[in-house]
């Protein structure tokens, strides 16, 4: 066996065991004494993604490519490091080039649309995802990036179809129950969001987002008063309510929203009735 051959079989036992520092120093001796060897670069490459040193993995990902430019595997990581490195337009401009080379590379889709996503360009970002539905047979990540750049640019609607066909498979994802709160929020609805929250806290009790949106719902009492939901029950005024559904509580009085509705409109039209 050659000198290189041992080398690269060392630094292969090495990062296998997880030895990553290890395995970095006899990679860069296969690189001392064969500067342009491909595997060693590319091995160093991925060694330093995983140690989320972003930039030496670029550098050797692209001193692979200048090499090999159709080299489509070690593109789309390169495509991938620019993500991580927030260069969104260099990563957009690299994920071009391995799309071209395999247009069913669905990933390459994703990564193209959250970095649109991340330069504002949302438009862009909804088109490369819904490449990734097209290339991932209805994958679930296309759908749910598809619903928060929807929601996004305000088109709730659109969101919440999106982040419903994700329930009707897991039911109890809490980020996707999340964004849905907050799309029915963006449409006025603001029953369905409660719904939503509640459900969010019943899967993750310590949810700062659904606590904080919940919170200031049941706390803005011209909101509720608005909304029907001045009393559960004639013998029950805004502030027992309120403390019905403060957070963690057994919320005994989101059940009687309904009747709050109910209760609400009755009220509205015996004032009305009142005035005239």
């Amino acid at each position: 066996m050659s000198d290189l051959k041992k080398i690269f079989t060392t630094a292969e036992e090495y990062k296998m065991q997880g030895e990553l520092l290890k395995a970095i120093s006899e990679y860069n001796k296969i690189l001392e004494k064969d500067p342009n060897n491909v595997n060693a670069g590319i091995n160093l490459a991925d060694i330093y993604y995983i140690l989320g040193e972003i930039e030496k993995s670029i550098d050797f990902y692209e001193k692979v490519i200048a090499q090999r430019p159709n080299y489509g595997l070690v593109l789309y990581r390169l495509g991938i490091s620019y993500f991580r490195a927030t260069e969104f337009y260099k990563a957009i401009s690299v994920l071009d080039r391995v799309i071209k080379l395999d247009p069913d590379l669905y990933m390459a889709h994703y990564w193209k649309g959250l970095s649109y996503y991340h330069i504002g360009k949302v438009g862009k970002s909804i088109e490369s995802y819904k490449k990734l539905q097209e290339k991932g047979k209805n994958s679930t990540l296309g759908y749910y990036h598809l619903a928060i750049s929807y929601k996004t640019i305000g088109n709730y609607k659109k969101a919440i179809e999106y982040l419903e066909r994700i329930l009707k498979e897991d039911p109890d994802i809490v980020s996707v129950n999340y964004h849905l709160g907050l799309s029915y929020l963006g449409l006025s609805d603001i029953r369905k969001a409660l719904i939503c929250f509640k459900k969010v806290l019943k899967i993750d009790p310590e949810h700062y987002g659904a606590k904080d949106k919940l919170g200031n719902l049941i706390n803005d009492q011209e909101l509720l008063y608005t909304f029907g939901i001045e009393e559960a029950k004639s013998d029950e005024n805004i502030e027992v309510l309120i403390t019905n559904y403060h957070i963690g509580e057994a919320y005994r009085g989101f059940s009687a929203i309904d009747k709050a509705f109910k209760y609400f409109k009755k009220k509205l039209t015996n004032d009305q009735n009142k005035d005239s």
